[in-house]
């Protein structure tokens, strides 16, 4: 049940609906509560965590309790200190432990010496998630921004909220507790709004990201054997950029959409990222939760913007690395993270240049041209960098990042002979999995995302304005598109691993 697309998770959710609504409001986050810890007892390769996740509520809770109550700084520095380094030292050790042992098994063979071998854990389900609430919780309290929870029932929803289990988003307790506190009345209009933004992120995954999923797996999966000419490994790479989007903006979407049937808002994800007109925006739209989190816990207690330039871009980069640790602990995870930040410091760094000299652009004063070769400019850049995201996680292995410095170098070859091999080319295409029917339902489905999503409006608050002869329609198309050309059975989402 932890992979949401499932028969499962459908009838789990149903049934949470209407016992949720047909309790008397006092107990429905008491039932709330209920269903989050049997949806995280369902897996048995979860349930032995469980003990993890209560005990993780239980502490922080107390602390949080301990913090509003000490006056003495000496004692809430200490307080937070111990709570974070246990928060984040549990992270490490089910994230990166085996990282750190293929490490020290590298080191130690240089001296002839055993390796150590590799602790055998699996990573529990939403670690990543519920650790960097209770995290950011403690740091609000501590902070003075948000008071401290007094209802330990309020909190470990807060901590424990199962739509938020599976990949996110990250949320704040000063934005999801007084929800909790004050459930509103059952709302038509919301719960068809949830409805629709359910089916709208099974859309988005089954038909464009499984699909392109597909086709990239098949590149990426043999890049060792040389399978595929520069133009192939390069038409995958960009592809990726826009598959890993669909993919998380779905389970978000999913996410967003299940607790909408509760009459709980959840913070969105995502705001058209690839329509940036700067890298530094398209960073601001892109993982908002977890970007909104560094900045606030990570990049201004390192000085922000406040300790002059060169700081600042170090700690831009520092905080990136950090947002690429996050995801995983092999190094093409962190290249990442470093190319992002180097990236974003270097647009910073040369912005009013580049104003000046694009000021002489005849086109830079026509703004449809402008927006469109800076989105694509934000599109390259950000697929440069991704593609060691890539890397990471299609090779497992200690060496993963030599495949990404073979991707560089090979999309460079293969490009003399693409015209006179045009059909064998189309032919790769139609092997990996873009067909005629699979580039169809892409163009469509690419096509009917951007008309929906160009308002930068929730689709669930959108979809409710739309006259009834267009959105039933609509309603049918993408139950239809999901039936003829969802690619099914695949897996869960990318960032259900972390």
């Amino acid at each position: 049940m932890s992979n949401i697309l499932s028969l499962a998770f459908a009838l789990f959710l149903g049934a949470a609906c209407l016992v949720y609504y047909v309790l008397p409001r006092f107990a429905r986050s008491a039932w709330l509560l209920c269903c989050s810890y049997l949806f995280y007892l369902y897996d048995p390769a979860n349930a032995v965590y469980v003990l993890l996740l209560a005990g993780v509520t239980g502490v922080t809770y107390l602390a949080g309790l301990a913090l509003e109550a000490a006056r003495a700084r000496w004692l809430r520095r200490c307080v937070l200190a111990a709570c974070c380094i246990g928060c984040f030292g549990v992270l490490a050790w089910f994230k990166y432990s085996r990282a750190l042992a293929a490490a020290a098994g590298a080191i130690a063979g240089l001296f002839g010496a055993r390796a150590p071998g590799a602790p055998s854990v699996a990573v529990p389900l939403g670690i990543s998630y519920f650790l960097f609430m209770a995290a950011g919780y403690l740091i609000d309290v501590y902070r003075r921004k948000t008071p401290a929870v007094r209802n330990v029932f309020d909190y470990a929803l807060f901590v424990s909220f199962f739509p938020l289990m599976t990949a996110g988003p990250i949320e704040r307790a000063d934005h999801l507790i007084p929800q909790f506190q004050k459930l509103p009345r059952f709302d038509y209009d919301r719960f068809c709004g949830g409805m629709f933004r359910i089916l709208w992120g099974f859309f988005k995954k089954m038909v464009i990201a499984d699909t392109l999923g597909g086709a990239i797996g098949q590149v990426y999966g043999n890049l060792h054997y040389e399978a595929y000419t520069g133009p192939v490994v390069l038409l995958a790479s960009l592809l990726f950029s826009f598959r890993l989007y669909c993919d998380f903006a779905a389970c978000s979407d999913i996410a967003v959409g299940a607790a909408q049937l509760f009459g709980i808002d959840l913070i969105e994800n995502f705001r058209r990222p690839f329509s940036a007109s700067s890298f530094t925006e398209l960073w601001r739209r892109w993982h908002i939760s977890l970007t909104s989190w560094l900045r606030d816990y990570v990049y201004i207690p390192l000085g922000g913007n406040r300790c002059g330039k060169a700081r600042t871009y170090l700690n831009q980069i520092v905080t990136f690395i950090v947002s690429g640790l996050w995801h995983g602990g092999s190094l093409p995870y962190a290249v990442w993270g470093l190319l992002n930040g180097v990236f974003l410091s270097f647009g910073k760094l040369t912005a009013a240049r580049r104003r000046r000299i694009m000021r002489h652009n005849p086109l830079y004063h026509f703004a449809p041209v402008r927006r469109v070769c800076c989105a694509a400019v934000n599109y390259l850049l950000f697929t440069a960098c991704i593609v060691f995201f890539a890397v990471g996680l299609y090779n497992t292995q200690p060496g993963a990042i030599a495949d990404a410095f073979y991707v560089y170098g090979h999309i460079f070859t293969g490009w003399g002979e693409l015209a006179s091999a045009w059909p064998a080319f189309l032919e790769t295409l139609d092997g990996i999995g873009l067909d005629s029917s699979a580039l169809f339902a892409l163009v469509a489905g690419t096509a009917l995302m951007e008309a929906l999503e160009w308002p930068q409006i929730p689709v669930h608050k959108l979809i409710r304005k739309v006259p009834i002869f267009i959105r039933w329609p609509l309603y049918y198309v993408l139950c239809l598109g999901i039936l003829f050309f969802g690619s099914l059975g695949q897996s869960g989402f990318i960032y259900q691993n972390y």
